[in-house]
């Protein structure tokens, strides 16, 4: 009996082996599937820039990461998440005309208690 794949099948990958690591899989994958579903325990940003070109096409990109990542990826990730944020409220003031600017909201002083908590 056949089964067919709803698109749904696991794989984990272990950058023990040599030579098969994350990178590759998702190199030679990315030309195949439609989306990655990625759960890591660390998170680079220069797994994406390794894979420019390639993750592009894909549809959609979901990444459950862990805490542990590099001030260049924080850094990336907290400005990506700025810059959906002002593209978000400057997209409402139209239907909103007494709504403050996005600028004024982000420039808007902040205590430490105040600031962001983006777990990266």
């Amino acid at each position: 009996m056949v089964t067919e794949s709803k698109g749904r099948d696991l794989f984990i990958v272990d950058n023990s082996v040599s030579g098969w690591t994350g990178l590759r899989y998702l190199e030679e994958w990315s030309g195949i599937a439609k989306a990655f579903d990625i759960a890591t325990g660390y998170f680079e940003i220069g797994a994406l820039l390794a894979l420019d070109g390639k993750w592009q096409p894909l549809k959609n990109i979901r990444i459950l990461m862990g805490a542990e990542t590099t001030l260049r990826t924080r850094k990336a990730l907290l400005e990506a998440v700025r810059s959906r944020a002002v593209e978000m409220l400057d997209g409402s003031r139209s239907s909103a005309s007494f709504a403050p600017t996005s600028s004024s909201v982000l420039k808007a002083p902040s205590s430490p208690s105040s600031s962001p908590a983006i777990a990266c």
